[in-house]
């Protein structure tokens, strides 16, 4: 009897003493993310107060700057969407200078010339050096060869064309492939030494991706397809001096081809019907706590803001693939005031419910799409914690629909008349929804994105 109590006592304190060791194993854990994420902050406020500090706080209040990376398949857009960005520019008569970086070797040399003949715009082509590590902005130059002095961009040379499209073209190499690679070669490179050498910036900027299209949105849902919704958000940007960045609300869309000025293109085909996760993120997003991402697509901001976050971002995570989603929380702990814009939509491509990837065995496209994302979230969570991100970035089970009922089955049922058919098909396309996303977010836990080190892949 002796025995068995001391065998029991024995084993009572054995497993306090690894309960222990896990509380303060999770413990530590959170300690290193929360110091993570301060050091990342500390280094954003740096670069912004730099910026600041070599401008005089001065900045262009006649022109806009836009970022937007570019690899294969971009050709399919860019025909459309730079020429209507610059268009919706002109008409609040500001002017633009758009930056175009061309990943990892690709060309399109077509759609470029074409850009030649866009009125009053000045083409600039631009040149990187091959990275030396995928965390080193590579030097730009403004010839092939990339000898003479690194190019900056300047003020002296803007009244000669009222819009500026500069195309970076990034050297093939082994540290080039992927979005945030080219952008860290933009931001880190391009931008912060043509401000270190007496350039002074437009005050706003936009993110964007090649097939983004910023169009109003009546009532929050009826799509104006021949709005100007960058004039709105940037009039909203204008008149409300305290927001540092103001995100477009997502509105993915599946696209179809289609004949622009004698150019086949794709286009976003906004009658079809939409994947149930991506149907479900369209109504939530922006709407509801842990769905407030500033997505790439369409992200506008002050120009010193937005450039201090992306350049951190590039240079500590090369592996990221969802800048975006660390934007937002970056921007969020670094205390700039932003918000989501319910009344201007930016597009986003997504598959049809049909169509299947390359690679074998093949998996439904679309939910190969939200995989990539969750897998990427999935990083952010290791690296700053589940609880800090939890309040911007869905994890777990979307609780808002049951907190908040009533307000959220007036946005899936908006604009249907409610009948016994609608109310089936929403009900099941809900239930759908949050069945993907669970199974799917289980999975993504498995193989969460290496950020840093040699180990980082290049995404898209």
């Amino acid at each position: 009897m002796e025995k068995s109590k001391l065998m029991f006592l024995n084993n009572l304190l054995k497993v306090s003493d690894e309960s222990r060791k896990f509380s303060q194993g999770k413990i530590a854990l959170r300690e290193k993310q929360n110091r993570t994420l301060s050091a990342d902050v500390k280094s954003v406020l740096y670069y912004r107060d730099w910026i600041q500090t070599q401008t005089n706080h001065t900045f262009d209040k006649t022109r806009i700057l836009g970022i937007v990376a570019a690899a294969k398949g971009a050709e399919n857009y860019l025909p459309y969407t730079i020429p209507k960005i610059i268009q919706q520019i002109s008409e609040i008569g500001m002017k633009a200078d758009i930056v175009i970086g061309l990943n990892h070797g690709f060309e399109c040399p077509a759609v470029i010339d074409r850009f030649s003949l866009l009125q009053n715009t000045q083409i600039i082509h631009l040149y990187t050096q091959e990275k030396l590590a995928n965390n080193i902005p590579a030097p730009i130059f403004d010839n092939i060869m990339c000898q003479g002095k690194p190019y900056c961009l300047t003020n002296t040379d803007v009244y000669k064309y009222r819009h500026r499209i500069f195309v970076v073209h990034q050297k093939q190499g082994q540290y080039s492939a992927g979005k945030i690679r080219v952008l860290g070669d933009i931001y880190g490179s391009l931008l912060l030494k043509s401000i270190e050498h007496g350039w002074i910036p437009p005050a706003l900027l936009i993110t964007f991706d090649a097939e983004s299209q910023f169009l109003v949105a009546r009532n929050h849902s009826v799509i104006d397809i021949e709005s100007n919704g960058l004039k709105l958000i940037i009039t909203k940007l204008l008149t409300s001096p305290k927001i540092d960045i103001l995100g477009t609300k997502n509105k993915f869309a599946v696209y179809q081809k289609a004949i622009v000025d004698g150019i086949e293109v794709l286009l976003p085909d906004f009658s079809e019907e939409l994947p149930p996760i991506q149907w479900f993120i369209d109504i939530v997003h922006g709407r509801f706590s842990s769905f407030e991402c500033k997505w790439g697509g369409g992200t506008f901001g002050k120009t010193d803001v937005i450039v201090s976050l992306l350049v951190v971002i590039s240079i500590n995570y090369p592996g990221i693939r969802t800048e975006d989603t660390q934007l937002t929380i970056l921007g969020k702990y670094a205390g700039f005031i932003g918000d989501i814009f319910l009344d201007v939509i930016s597009t986003n491509r997504t598959p049809s419910i049909a169509d299947m990837t390359m690679e074998h065995p093949q998996r439904k496209a679309w939910i190969e799409q939200i995989y990539r994302w969750l897998t990427s979230v999935e990083s952010l969570k290791l690296l700053y914690g589940e609880h800090n991100i939890s309040m911007l970035v869905n994890i777990g089970f979307p609780w808002f629909t049951l907190t908040h009922p009533i307000t959220f089955l007036k946005l899936v049922m908006a604009n249907k008349s409610i009948n016994l058919p609608t109310i089936f098909n929403k009900t099941k396309l809900l239930f759908l929804s949050i069945l993907y996303y669970y199974n799917i977010q289980k999975d993504s836990t498995k193989n969460p994105d290496i950020l840093q080190g040699d180990k980082a892949k290049a995404f898209w």
